[in-house]
């Protein structure tokens, strides 16, 4: 398997290398700076949560250990993938990885091969100003130049056009945006010069792809060398996540490995039941090599069985909504699950929902479904008796938008579709009112929302 090494250096505190995970044994790393040495801690706090709420995200296992600039980082061959988070300027302990560990970092790198492909990843806004800045004590152009293929341009971060960057190798056509007061301060992004045969990952919005640019890769026969040049603390709105699901991924498309990775990203699995139909709908804000879904039924969480498949959309960071019908099933419970299947055959499943089929006895609203929908879903009722009813939408500030039903309806289940299509996004309301042929009322209200 091909191994990679990712280096987050952004700002942090440094200590002595220790052990910081439960048992060891994993095959990804992450090695990052003591938060007991230096005062400046507000900063290093900051971009160390950030880091490790979203690999958490991504990441399955990993382990932890603390370093300084006196590290000699000679167990790297121990793991598969390598995570190192560099305070950027600091006290002289912890302002860059040392001379030892820098020989041991390029020993790493150059002693892959095309088939067993060394990966490296920086994020730093200091990675520039530490190891290709002229007068810097750090200053290693073997590395910089050589290796990662850039040199040193500034180190302001008022310059015009550098609160965002843009993706052009990857997140093609994105704006990731950031903030220039960031918890603890300290905004000082890094803008290189490309050398060589280098792509350019991201600019500045402000800048082109020729110089100052924002995030360089360099793909090689024995390495992948990654170089993104902010603090994961700089970036707002949740955009480090998606800046790091595309360096991981940059890295695993050309030849290296990440074990661990989570390549599809799940943010929502629902059931709704419409008479004896159980409607599936799921979200995914991101795809790596998704072939597709299994979708796997039980009536007790113990025995599964696959009671269809869904395709997948392969590789996308672009949210996408799936919908999947279990029809005519017998009154009684139900659980469902994923078995997301990625094209190497390896896979994962998702949590179980639960759906419970009846015959409907009262009157009620269901949730529509799709939920979030764009532009169309579909809202289902039940009446107890035969009924006038009126089915309206309304905006989240009260205003009405629509009448969907204004007559008379039968009693039993029943389905309308709603297209949003001339709507803007956001949080609207349905709600339905029956007066029923049997003297009782009925009224209720639920909100949904367009996402577009």
């Amino acid at each position: 398997m091909k191994k990679i090494l990712i280096l987050f250096t952004a700002l942090f505190i440094c200590g002595n290398i220790q052990a910081q995970n439960d048992s060891g044994g994993n095959e990804v790393l992450v090695l990052f700076h003591d938060t007991t040495v230096v005062a400046s801690q507000p900063k290093r706090l900051a971009d160390k949560d950030t880091l490790f709420d979203n690999l958490y995200a991504l990441l399955s296992n990993f382990d932890r250990q603390t370093f300084d600039s006196n590290s000699t980082l000679s167990n790297l061959s121990s793991y598969k993938s390598l995570i190192i988070q560099e305070t950027s300027f600091d006290a002289l302990i912890c302002r860059y990885i040392g001379l030892t560990g820098r020989i041991a970092l390029k020993s790493w790198l150059t002693s892959g091969t095309s088939q067993d492909k060394r990966a490296v990843i920086f994020i730093n806004a200091d990675h520039a100003y530490n190891y290709s800045r002229p007068t810097s004590a750090a200053r290693d152009l073997p590395l910089a130049q050589n290796l990662l293929m850039f040199n040193y341009r500034n180190d302001n971060g008022t310059l015009t056009g550098q609160n965002s960057i843009v993706g052009v190798g990857i997140d093609v056509g994105n704006v990731r945006t950031m903030t220039a007061t960031p918890v603890g301060s300290g905004y000082w992004p890094d803008g290189v010069q490309p050398l060589g045969t280098s792509t350019v990952l991201y600019r500045y919005s402000g800048r082109g792809v020729a110089d100052t640019v924002a995030a360089v890769a360099v793909v090689d026969t024995h390495y992948v060398a990654l170089s993104l040049f902010q603090d994961p603390r700089y970036f707002t709105n949740g955009n480090f996540y998606h800046v790091l699901f595309e360096l991981i991924q940059f890295a695993v498309t050309n030849g290296g490995s990440f074990p661990g990775f989570i390549p599809v990203e799940l943010t929502s699995f629902a059931a709704s039941v419409l008479g004896t139909d159980v409607n599936l709908s799921w979200i995914t804000a991101t795809e790596l090599n998704n072939q597709g879904f299994d979708i796997q039924r039980s009536t007790d969480k113990n025995d599964w069985e696959t009671i269809g498949f869904v395709d997948g959309f392969g590789t996308t960071t672009e949210m996408k909504y799936y919908s999947y019908s279990d029809n005519e099933l017998k009154a009684g419970t139900y659980y469902y699950r994923l078995k997301q299947i990625d094209f190497d055959g390896t896979f994962d499943y998702s949590s179980v929902v639960e759906a419970v089929v009846t015959i409907p006895i009262e009157y009620a609203l269901q949730q529509n479904y799709p939920n979030p929908f764009n532009p169309s879903t579909k809202i289902n009722f039940s009446l107890a008796a035969d009924s006038k009813v009126m089915l309206k939408i309304y905006d989240i500030l009260g205003q009405e938008v629509t009448t969907l039903i204004n007559g008379d309806m039968s009693l039993g289940e029943h389905e309308i579709s709603f297209n949003a299509a001339g709507l803007n996004s956001g949080v609207y309301i349905y709600r339905l009112d029956a007066e029923g042929v049997n003297g009782k009322s009925f009224s209720s209200v639920k909100k949904m929302i367009l996402s577009k």
